[in-house]
């Protein structure tokens, strides 16, 4: 027997979930199709409902420079964390309230509920993770 197999087979197997992948375009004020990431649900949408919490994981590879607005501004009415991590460079351009920056990997970002916010990978490779406090995901407009 493999390992994989004894872990399904074992007593905590049901504290072992795969991510699923999950389209950028189905996220409210994420809209656009064309974003060149890819998006994995880690903790969300069935997986690990348990937790009720929220990671997911968007994969970016070898994004060449450019203005993108794939992400609008908007806000939450939980806490989030971002995490930017990448082996070689990543940057990405962050909406604090009405204030932007630029920020490049190793970084995180702190966004407190009700905060207007918004991220947009501007190049590089890496990890854009996401942790919000709640399962329920729900994006308002800016008051």
């Amino acid at each position: 027997m493999n390992e994989t197999n004894a872990l399904q087979l074992g007593r905590y197997a049901s504290l072992i979930a795969r991510g699923v992948d999950r389209p950028l375009a189905q996220v409210p004020f994420h809209a656009a199709a064309d974003a060149p990431l890819r998006r994995h649900v880690l903790v969300g949408d069935g997986v690990h409902p348990q937790l009720d919490k929220r990671i997911v994981a968007h994969e970016l590879r070898a994004v060449s420079a450019a203005q993108r607005t794939y992400c609008e501004p908007h806000v939450h009415a939980c806490d989030e964390l971002n995490l930017l991590l990448s082996l070689t460079h990543l940057v990405y351009e962050i909406r604090l309230g009405d204030e932007v920056f630029r920020v490049e990997a190793p970084a995180t970002i702190y966004v407190p509920a009700g905060l207007v916010h918004s991220a947009n990978v501007v190049e590089g490779s890496g990890f854009f993770v996401a942790l919000l406090e709640t399962d329920a995901y729900a994006a308002f407009p800016p008051p």
